[in-house]
């Protein structure tokens, strides 16, 4: 197998942009740059790009527009072209989820219009990068247990739920389930095991600084990526998981925290790759992207769902996500295997809990969810969610009865390409 690394900076050129992760405001300078982390992939015939973007996330119109400039950079098929979100919320707005009225609406779509020129000319100079510096590589995989995230959802016996960041004194009692799990795949130079670029995977919503700042800033990620090159002298493609559902243990709670979460994750990506285990070759690359239609969802589904959430309130607001409430929608996913390695990109904010589905019915050893890689359809939950409400149940689009068939699609398209 072959692999190339390369990075680029995907800041926005004057420091300026609507901050899309809460809503505003304008950012008012830079704390640290945003990247396109890009991973070119190469065995025998099939060749494939895997990249990471320090952005909230991407619709689909986008992420095909991504592809072709991809393309122009790197002989690759456009089926076998992967993009997934770290969903840094101190960045620009890349989905127009951001609108508010009259001229500050219309600054905000000139701003997104060219800023997506200018995040196309990098992604095309990236890919062509990371395929020019491709060399023959030799993997290595480790995993630790990271107690760094936690489930933001709270709910009490009486039904009513609470959303964990806006009622921090429950951190310390937050029971929910959170993927814990810290994978790290290493690329060596065959016969040394001092890897050239890595893959780190982490379930966690990268908001450790959040509203507090008004400057772009890559969050967590950044910091992992900035000491791992320090540690080990190599990039890192940096991939948030089924983070739907799990925060930093201490959101909003500024740069301070931001260093030392990734400095915790960081340590853990260089010190783990001493006792890391050999992928023995040879390892076959698969790539498949495919779509399932579902259905979107309806009022009357969204007027169903627990009143007693603190976001009911909210509704219509969220309701104005869905392009065509109960009509049809063709819900793309992509799947990307090395051996016995799997990535799966989803379509939206898949939840930690359905991201845990995802990986024990996987039919590879190992499985890593992408996050916010397809699409975005706002959150993506598990069913008894939606019986308790809840943020990710109202701030959705498609209906509560498209998730099954969701998971049952992406894990016999799994079961495919594992046969194949």
């Amino acid at each position: 197998m072959k692999a190339g690394f390369a990075e680029i900076v995907i800041t926005p050129k004057d420091g300026k942009c609507f901050l899309a992760g809460y809503g505003g405001p304008w950012s008012t300078g830079v704390h640290d740059d945003l990247y396109a982390s890009a991973v070119y992939l190469e065995e025998g015939d099939t060749k494939a790009i895997l990249m990471s973007l320090d952005l909230i996330g991407m619709r689909a119109d986008l992420v095909a527009r991504m592809k072709g400039c991809v393309q122009r950079g790197a002989d690759v098929d456009t089926d076998n072209i992967f993009f997934t979100c770290t969903h840094t919320h101190e960045g620009p707005d890349t989905m127009g989820l951001a609108g508010v009225s009259g001229e500050e609406d219309a600054k905000q779509r000139d701003t997104q219009k060219a800023y997506s020129d200018f995040l196309g000319k990098q992604v095309e100079q990236v890919s062509r990068e990371a395929a020019s510096v491709a060399q023959d590589c030799e993997l290595m995989v480790n995993r630790a247990f990271v107690d760094e995230n936690m489930n933001r959802r709270f709910f009490f016996p009486n039904g009513q739920s609470r959303y964990i960041p806006s009622y921090k004194d429950l951190v310390p009692i937050a029971y929910g389930h959170a993927d814990k799990e810290l994978g790290m795949l290493y690329f060596c130079p065959v016969g040394d095991k001092h890897p050239f670029g890595m893959i780190v995977n982490y379930t966690m919503h990268p908001l450790t600084a959040g509203n507090t700042t008004t400057l772009i800033s890559a969050d967590v990620p950044g910091v992992v990526r900035d000491l791992v090159k320090e540690g080990m002298q190599c990039p890192t493609c940096y991939i948030t998981g089924a983070a739907g559902t799990n925060h930093p243990k201490a959101p909003e709670g500024g740069f301070a925290e931001t260093r030392r979460v990734g400095g915790v994750l960081a340590t853990e990506a260089i010190k783990r790759r001493w006792d890391a285990a050999s992928l023995e070759g040879p390892l076959a690359l698969k790539c498949l992207t495919r779509s399932v239609t579902l259905k979107y969802r309806t009022r009357e589904q969204v007027d169903a769902f627990p009143t007693t959430s603190q976001f009911a309130k909210r509704k219509d607001r969220f309701m104005e996500l869905v392009p065509e409430p109960g009509g049809d929608v063709e819900v793309p996913f992509s799947l990307l295997a090395i051996g016995p390695l799997l990535f799966i990109g989803v379509p939206g904010e898949l939840s930690a809990e359905l991201g845990s589905v995802l990986k024990w019915s996987s039919p590879f050893r190992i499985t890593y969810v992408m996050f916010v890689a397809t699409d975005w359809l706002g959150y993506i939950v598990h069913p008894n969610a939606y019986k308790w409400g809840g943020y990710e149940p109202f701030v959705g689009m498609l209906s509560p009865a498209s998730v099954r068939p969701l998971m049952n699609a992406i894990i016999d398209a799994a079961e495919e390409l594992a046969a194949s």
